[in-house]
């Protein structure tokens, strides 16, 4: 079969497997066939596949599992039917499995979750993977809980100057620097065209402060002169709503968006 097709005793030992089975998991036969399936696999993937295997034993019905064999190639996934076999008595003597690779299904699942949750041009979380996670932190013991809201001033002016690649360009260029400025637990999205948001758990204001200020030095050491973001930040304590701080934060945004506008106007003036 090219199928892996395997069998256990009730200790776990391989009592049999094919070649198709050998291949797929990257050993011989002969370091496979009465080993036990802690010396195939790493012990988490092991322990959850003989957990299968014992109930099936116990059970004397059919299971069927998802599983991922790790390998340096690349890991692969089988979808495995798990079956046990009766003897004379009605007793279950053997459990025997049957696999199908499933690997480039699950590469393709994995690619339209990535697809779903992702903003394509800069890489971070999308609009609607961080209303979700706003909606999961409104139950969730992580508070305090800071938002930080950031826009790209003039972009409909560089964009109608010198292109949309240009746009996009600046873009991608503040996403590399607020995911650069955050932490891995940190969610960091493109909300809009030109609008970023940030999620903060465990985060007060005075750290959340911090964290903006790397932002900005961050920002104020690129050399594109047509790179100008306004930032606006708030914090929610553990009572208080997370959509009022957003709003809140959105508002101290644009209130410094407008001092950028009066700063603009008045070197307008003494040029």
């Amino acid at each position: 079969s090219s199928d892996p097709i395997f069998a256990f005793y009730p200790d776990g030992t391989y009592r049999y497997v094919n070649r198709a089975f050998a291949d797929g998991v990257g050993k011989p036969l002969d370091q496979i066939t009465n080993k036990k399936i802690w010396d195939v696999f790493p012990f988490e993937e092991a322990e959850k596949r003989f957990t299968v295997v014992k109930w099936v034993f116990a059970n004397a019905e059919t299971k069927v599992i998802e599983v991922r064999v790790p390998r340096e190639d690349g890991d692969r996934f089988y979808i495995t039917t798990v079956k046990p076999v009766f003897s004379d008595s009605a007793a279950v003597n053997t459990v025997i499995c049957i696999s199908k690779e499933i690997t480039d299904r699950k590469k393709i699942e994995q690619e339209l979750i990535r697809i779903s949750t992702h903003d394509l041009l800069t890489g971070l979380y999308n609009r609607n993977f961080f209303e979700v996670e706003l909606a999961r932190l409104k139950n969730s013991r992580q508070f305090p809980v800071s938002i930080i809201i950031c826009d790209v001033d003039q972009l409909k002016a560089v964009n109608d100057q010198y292109g949309h690649q240009a746009g996009d360009k600046l873009l991608a260029l503040v996403a590399q620097i607020l995911k650069a400025e955050m932490r891995t637990e940190d969610v960091v999205s493109r909300i809009g065209g030109d609008e970023f948001a940030v999620l903060l758990p465990n985060t007060g204001l005075a750290e959340a402060a911090s964290i903006v200020e790397r932002v900005k030095e961050h920002l104020h050491s690129q050399p594109d002169k047509d790179l100008r973001v306004s930032i606006g930040y708030a914090m929610a304590a553990e009572k208080d709503s997370l959509d009022e701080v957003m709003r809140q934060a959105d508002d101290s945004m644009y209130r410094e968006k407008a001092e950028h506008r009066k700063s603009a106007i008045l070197e307008n003036h003494k040029s």
